[in-house]
Order: structure tokens, then C-alpha cells, then sequence
């Protein structure tokens, strides 16, 4: 069990903005850690001038993330790898850094290349067994498709569910 005192040691050794992370956050916190992160604030006598301070850092870290997560896409470079390299070990590799990074946007569209890519790469060989047109043709076409489904529809149900996860937090 976490004592007052410890919580009070602690917490005076954090910054003014991490103090007001608790505070805006207080439910993800005890009533005793809030109360203590009150307490620290009041000591230091943040200002108004600290508290816009905090808000437009706020704000430019929501933008931030509503830049990555749904205005900023794959490029058709990355669709056609993520497309064409569907194996889901080489598909990590790449993905890892959209990982790292919180790109969740870019994460939910790699993950819809890759297998929209090894359904095709499926179907493309049960197609061409059977007609004469090549794999090849038949992989383009469906790459092709899936590039119009995502544009028109999968890009869109994903920023809509991205929103949602936004407004909630």
C-alpha cells in the first residue's frame, strides 16, 4: 500500500505538467493520489499563464495524433509491398514501426493490404489454373481492386472508428 508521504516525496519531484496530467486524468488515479497531486499544485502556485500553457500543449498533442491516425495514409508504394509482401513475418518487419511510432491508421491499412494480397495471391492461382490469363494479371487486377475498396469505403469505416476512439479519450 502506497503511503501519503511516499505519494508526497514523489510527487514533488514531478513537473508542473505531469502533476496536471494526474489531475486531468483523476479517475485513472486513487482519490489519495489526486488529492496529493492537489496539494503540490497548490504548494507551487501554478498560475493561469501555466495552466493555457499545459491546454496548448494538450492541443497540439491531439492534433498530433489526429494527423497521424487519420490524415496522414499509406503511400501506394507501401500498399503494394504490404499488398505483395502478405507473409506475416516479413509483414511484421515492416509494420514495426508503425507500431513504435502509435500510426494506427497506417497499421490498420497494412494489416487490409496484407490480406486483401494473400486472398488475391489465393484466388490468382485458382483463376489461372483454369483460365489463360497469367497470375500476374489477375494480381494487378485485384491489387487494383482492393486499392478502389479502400479508398471508397475501408479508409473511411477506419477514420470513423478512429474518431470514436478519439472522442472517447
Amino acid at each position: 500500500m502506497v503511503l501519503k508521504e511516499d505519494l508526497e516525496k514523489r510527487y514533488s519531484k514531478l513537473s508542473n505538467q505531469e502533476l496536471m496530467e494526474i489531475i486531468e486524468n483523476k479517475f485513472s488515479y486513487t482519490e489519495l493520489a489526486v488529492s496529493v497531486a492537489f496539494a503540490e499544485i497548490s504548494k507551487r502556485k501554478i498560475t493561469e499563464e501555466d495552466i493555457k500553457t499545459y491546454k496548448d500543449f494538450q492541443i497540439i498533442e491531439a492534433e498530433k495524433l489526429i494527423k497521424k491516425n487519420i490524415v496522414e495514409d499509406l503511400t501506394l508504394v507501401q500498399k503494394i509491398l504490404f499488398f505483395i509482401f502478405w507473409i506475416p513475418f516479413i509483414g511484421f518487419l515492416l509494420k514495426r514501426n508503425f507500431i513504435e511510432d502509435e500510426y494506427i491508421l497506417k497499421l490498420m491499412q497494412a494489416n487490409y493490404y496484407a490480406w486483401f494480397g494473400f486472398i488475391s495471391c489465393v484466388l490468382c492461382i485458382q483463376i489461372d489454373s483454369n483460365l489463360t490469363f497469367s497470375f500476374w494479371f489477375w494480381w494487378i487486377v485485384c491489387f487494383l481492386l482492393a486499392l478502389l475498396f479502400d479508398e471508397k469505403f475501408n479508409r473511411q469505416n477506419q477514420i470513423k472508428k478512429l474518431q470514436r476512439i478519439i472522442d472517447r479519450e
